[in-house]
């Protein structure tokens, strides 16, 4: 479940939010383990680094909290809570990935000069099935830094997560005319990339995934505990999303959203560890007088 399911229920979080003023850190806790899993994972999507995707879901989690107070009922309460989620994830720093891929042009000549000269023989693919997983994700990852910032939030939240348009918009505060517009804007330069880029969608383009996993296994890129860690997620972001409205849309934009609806639904079992830390921040102690 994510916090934009059917099953997803405001009133348990107003609840939660009601007992934690009146000093209850169980409730706290709750409250942010309810949105702790799917805010990493838009930050995953959004800075395409785990390292720096939990580090940015930790600030966002305590600015959160500590603005609960500040809740006036004049939104839903998901959608004020995932305004803050945007502003912050648009405002904040430029990270390391976004440095290093800065345009479609940049990442191109990337994919068409690197890591492209040894083969993978079909029983390697076989044993590196998981590598090459990896490969294809972290590639998948950096086609979407090559988007700006708002195009890319738009598309991860509408394309990735199937936000319907009128719930994305007003989390972004535009019209849901303005939403599908930029959205749809966002699919056309990013799938144009694929076609010409990625083997997956287009056999006649230059990249593989196993040719790049090969030379990426044998420079220390990808290591074994590198697909140890992989290897331990089992939900794709399409099992936990709800797809019922992807039908008409896949017609046209399957090849390409299958790639990133079958990436990993990530959890880091550290992400709660340090979610535990924001009940101990003063500020958070003094808001909700919790001893």
């Amino acid at each position: 479940m994510t916090p934009f399911s059917k099953s997803y229920n405001e009133e348990d979080d107003l609840t939660l939010v009601k007992k934690s003023f009146e000093g209850s850190e169980a409730a706290l806790d709750q409250l942010i383990n309810r949105h702790q899993r799917f805010i990493y994972n838009l930050a995953l999507k959004f800075l395409g680094d785990r390292d720096e995707a939990a580090d940015l879901t930790q600030e966002v989690l305590l600015t959160l909290v500590s603005k609960l107070d500040k809740f006036q009922g004049n939104s839903s309460f998901r959608t004020w809570m995932y305004r803050i989620v945007y502003n912050q994830f648009i405002d904040t720093k430029r990270k390391k990935v976004e440095k290093s891929v800065v345009s479609f042009d940049v990442y191109g000549d990337f994919l068409d000069n690197s890591y492209n000269d040894q083969e993978m023989m079909p029983d390697e693919q076989a044993e590196n099935e998981k590598a090459i997983d990896w490969t294809r994700n972290k590639c998948l990852s950096g086609t979407l830094i090559c988007l700006d910032r708002q195009q890319r939030m738009v598309f991860i939240l509408g394309a990735i997560f199937n936000l319907k348009s009128n719930v994305a918009a007003e989390i972004l505060d535009i019209t849901p005319e303005n939403f599908r517009k930029q959205l749809q804007r966002a699919k056309e330069d990013l799938f144009k990339f694929m076609e010409d880029k990625c083997g997956l969608i287009n056999a006649a383009a230059p990249c593989r995934c196993q040719k790049k996993t090969k030379e990426y296994i044998r420079d220390g890129i990808v290591s074994p505990d590198t697909v140890k860690f992989y290897s331990q997620f089992t939900d794709s972001i399409e099992a936990v999303v709800e797809s019922k409205n992807r039908e008409i849309d896949y017609l046209i934009t399957h090849p390409y959203l299958y790639l990133f609806t079958q990436q990993p639904y990530e959890a880091r079992e550290d992400n709660e560890e340090k979610s535990r830390h924001i009940l101990t921040d003063p500020a958070v102690l003094e808001l909700f007088q919790l001893s």
